[in-house]
């Protein structure tokens, strides 16, 4: 027990730590982006800090497995460095029986964020939508967060990736399944506009520019490349309607996610899969966490931590293709299934291996790599910072 309160220390700080540091820098970048949206209101900051918690449930299934696997490696560094490891070996403690403390830990994350997936994450969606609804509808005017998915009215889903200075949008994807069917555009740049009058009603005008429109699911998917194109989304100029969670899959309700998903329902195979997919990066990393720590002292706790950043923008970055495809009907809800279990399976073979001290030769190449790399970087900065005195 003394052991397993200790190893808990050294991995506790550094945790705490990086867990407000990254959430820090994510909420302030969130909170850059939403202050161009409320700062009309007068009670903008007010506004602000209410749309920030209701992000957090998100942000936390991002940033805890990341500083939790961030932490350990720290740990597991730090401990071999300082020798604590090779001692703690001669004694005939296994790696096992080191971290063991971390096993119950793990599983509790994985609880908590399992239930932050299925149940917090869709709710501060919804909320976070029904803020952004009133304020919409009492400035009058549609805007649209830079890479944020909007969904300001019924039946059209709109991600821009950024917006220059003359008001055009890049990088533009729009979902429309007003119909019950979905039909996603995507464009390299597109143009929104307020038209209509009293009469005839208010329309959102999207005029895109040198895109693909994608109709249709799986092998009856029809796609059309087009220079130009128009789309007409009416609009209610200030009475625009509350959200509710059955409006799109990301806000619904584990209840009503299943009976969409049962229902064929675009995006809910895909979404179902996520919720329940993202909390298990944390299992993930956690055995990747030992071998990839377990380096050469001289090339100190950089070639780790490197390898380390290295694995995470790998891991959300495969999440991201296997979800996309297949809310695209082009991979089957299994496949992001058998990419997280081959990831976690591979995970365990190399703890095994560190177990048994038969890491894969490739290992200590790479770790010699990135700490050669590393103290080229840091001499380069350091004659530049020389001669700069």
């Amino acid at each position: 027990m003394t052991l397993d309160r200790y190893m808990l220390r050294l991995w506790l700080g550094p945790f705490a730590g990086g867990l407000i540091l990254v959430l820090g820098v994510l909420l302030l970048g969130r909170t850059l982006k939403l202050l161009g949206t409320v700062s009309d209101s007068g009670q903008a900051w007010f506004l602000i800090a209410e749309l920030l918690t209701l992000t957090l449930p998100y942000f936390l299934l991002l940033t805890v497995p990341m500083a939790f696997f961030l932490s350990m490696q720290n740990t597991i560094a730090s401990l071999q460095q300082s020798s604590e490891m090779d001692a703690l070996r001669a004694a005939g403690l296994s790696y096992t029986r080191m971290f063991r403390s971390f096993f119950l830990l793990v599983f509790l994350l994985w609880g908590s964020l399992s239930y932050t997936s299925m149940v917090l994450l869709p709710e501060g969606q919804l909320g976070f939508n029904n803020i952004l609804t009133k304020i919409y509808a009492l400035k009058g005017v549609i805007t649209f967060s830079p890479q944020r998915f909007t969904q300001g009215f019924d039946g059209v889903t709109v991600y821009v990736d950024g917006e220059d200075d003359q008001g055009v949008y890049h990088g533009v994807i729009m979902e429309d399944h007003r119909d019950g069917l979905s039909v996603i555009y995507s464009a390299q740049s597109a143009r929104f506009d307020m038209t209509g009058n009293a009469i005839s009603g208010n329309n959102l005008e999207l005029h895109m520019n040198h895109g693909v429109r994608l109709e249709g699911q799986g092998a009856d998917q029809r796609m059309l490349a087009f220079e130009s194109y128009q789309v007409a989304i009416p609009v209610s100029d200030g009475k625009w309607q509350e959200r509710k969670s059955s409006d799109h899959v990301t806000m619904m309700t584990p209840g009503e996610l299943w009976q969409a998903m049962q229902q064929d329902a675009p995006g809910a195979l895909a979404e179902w899969n996520r919720r329940l997919l993202l909390p298990t990066t944390v299992l993930i990393l956690f055995f990747f966490a030992l071998p990839l720590s377990i380096t050469q002292k001289r090339s100190g706790k950089a070639s780790s931590m490197i390898a380390g950043i290295a694995l995470l923008v790998i891991i959300y970055n495969l999440q991201l293709m296997f979800h996309r495809q297949v809310n695209q009907g082009v991979f089957p809800g299994w496949s992001m299934w058998l990419e997280q279990s081959v990831l976690l399976l591979y995970g365990l073979y190399l703890w095994k291996r560190a177990e048994a001290d038969r890491l894969p030769v490739f290992f200590s190449h790479v770790a010699g790599a990135v700490s050669i790399l590393y103290q080229w970087i840091i001499h380069r900065l350091a004659r530049r910072i020389g001669k700069a005195e």
